[in-house]
């Protein structure tokens, strides 16, 4: 892998981990719902239409973090991203489609990962939506279908390859990430306004994290 691709990787994963810290209602003080801090170890196992990467450690009972793929992204794509976020004590389910702006894969994903991990996930986990690109404005659509806790939408494209069909909940917390190629863009001036707009529009109340790789 390239120095540019690394660090590519490298800014989504402190993205993702952002996104983590900041939704507060789901994931912030104890990741996992008993992660208490601790890193936990992390096995892949597969599903039908989903990867699942299972933590082992913490206190034992984990909140669960739904992924979606961006256009043309497989499972294998973001494998060290979503390890990296199982890692921190939360079961993440993704999605195998390359095409999961509609939110129903991870739907499906997130409810096979309740009932075969019941027994570590408890009876009512909390549950958050992510995604990248295609896969973050499908992240709010998943997130409806869900009655998820929170939104963690990373560079989401809310207007090509994605029609968000209605507002989330006002008690959802969300959180849109964007990067820019050599400048390290504020919340008031985003690189683009329209999908901003769009990201904004489509929550009561978010947040906004920009980071910065070299162009490449």
């Amino acid at each position: 892998m390239t120095f540019t691709k690394l660090a590519k990787h490298a800014c989504m994963y402190a993205a993702l981990a952002s996104g983590v810290a900041l939704s507060g209602a789901a994931f912030a003080v104890e990741p996992g719902d008993g992660g208490g801090g601790s890193s936990c170890s992390v096995s892949r196992e597969t599903g039908s239409g989903a990867v699942f990467y299972v933590p082992r450690g913490g206190n034992g009972t984990y909140n669960i973090l739904g992924w979606g793929n961006g256009t043309g992204g497989t499972s294998s794509t973001y494998r060290s991203l979503l390890t990296a976020a199982a890692e921190e004590c939360v079961l993440v389910a993704a999605a195998t489609t390359s095409n999961s702006g509609s939110g129903r894969e991870v739907e499906s994903a997130v409810n096979q990962a309740k009932s075969r991990y019941s027994s570590i996930v408890g009876s009512d986990p909390k549950v958050c939506t992510s995604g990248h690109s295609q896969g973050g404005g499908g992240s709010f659509n998943a997130a409806n279908r869900l009655d998820a806790d929170c939104v963690i939408a990373v560079q989401p494209d809310t207007i090509y390859t994605t029609q968000i069909d209605r507002p989330v909940a006002s008690d959802v917390d969300v959180v849109c990430i964007f990067t820019t190629g050599d400048v390290l863009n504020n919340c008031s001036k985003p690189l683009s306004t329209s999908i901003f707009q769009k990201c904004h529009f489509n929550s009561r109340q978010d947040g906004c994290i920009f980071h910065k790789y070299p162009d490449g």
